[in-house]
């Protein structure tokens, strides 16, 4: 490889190894997303072991840019979760309780992370 290819690589790696962003999907929901795929482990064993979230759902796998992952589940708290070519891994609120709910889990779990 020459030295201006593992240039390139490296620009692609860094950019695709950012950490979390909070945004509001087209729905205007809050949304968390991270391109890291250990980051979002750690997004997902947070919901399940420290806040009591548990799955349900269906996973649909990428058949073109994107997947559908199960949904995070805790009473009135629902949490849709996927990847897609253009945010990556992300997690978005189902209702106004769960937009609340993810804001707090981000300031806590993810800014700065």
């Amino acid at each position: 490889m020459r030295s201006n290819d593992n240039n390139i690589l490296l620009n692609v790696q860094a950019s695709m190894n950012k950490g979390f962003e909070i945004r509001e999907n087209a729905n205007g929901r809050v949304c968390i997303s991270t391109f890291g795929f250990w980051k979002s482990w750690k997004v997902s064993l947070l919901l399940i072991f420290r806040y009591g979230f548990y799955r349900w759902g269906p996973y649909v796998p990428p058949i073109t840019d994107e997947a559908v992952h199960p949904r995070f589940h805790r009473g009135k708290l629902v949490i849709e979760s996927g990847w897609d070519n253009w945010f990556g891994y992300d997690w978005f609120a189902d209702n106004k309780e769960t937009d609340d709910f993810l804001k707090k889990f981000y300031n806590m779990n993810c800014h700065g992370k």
